[in-house]
């Protein structure tokens, strides 16, 4: 552990906050997904162009902050589908500091949120072939509950989902 995650602080992201936002998110698909998606959709990310996208949607953020750095976020959603009444749509960690508590103190953040709201059963979805994702997922307890499709840039990609109760 990296002694400023000694301090770290999960909160509401503001405007200021989506350019790390966009950093990370191009920095960890560049490198989390190299190998699985096109290498010509990865090349053509620049967190410039996330930033005009992450900048409208900052309110459904809530980001890591550590040392005064945005080290990580998370975008969680009050509703889910299926078998799930919310979900964790994305947690981006920087590249840096994984391995660290990180995530998983962000992951713990929306478990408790949404815990607190009533919820019963949160879902998260990812590429089936990130294999270091799905170990995170599978160590936060998640257990495997559906599997689809996702489109980037054209193609189809395999998804797979795990499911946590909240309510026992």
């Amino acid at each position: 552990m990296h002694s400023t995650e000694k301090q770290l602080i999960i909160r509401q992201a503001v405007e200021a906050d989506a350019r790390a936002i966009a950093e990370i998110l191009v920095e960890d698909w560049q490198t989390a997904y190299r190998g699985i998606i096109d290498d010509a959709d990865l090349n053509a990310m620049s967190a410039a162009e996330r930033y005009r996208r992450e900048v409208q949607r900052v309110g459904q953020y809530v980001v890591a902050e550590a040392g005064g750095e945005v080290v990580g976020f998370a975008w969680n959603e009050m509703d889910g589908g299926g078998a799930a009444d919310c979900e964790i749509i994305a947690l981006y960690v920087r590249r840096d500091r994984q391995n660290s508590g990180i995530g998983r103190a962000l992951f713990q953040h929306a478990a408790d949120t949404f815990r607190a709201a009533g919820k019963r059963a949160m879902i998260v979805w990812c590429l089936r072939d990130n294999h270091q994702a799905r170990r995170f997922y599978e160590r936060m307890g998640g257990k495997v509950a559906a599997a689809g499709t996702h489109r980037w840039g054209g193609r189809d990609y395999e998804m797979i989902s795990y499911l946590y109760r909240l309510d026992g």
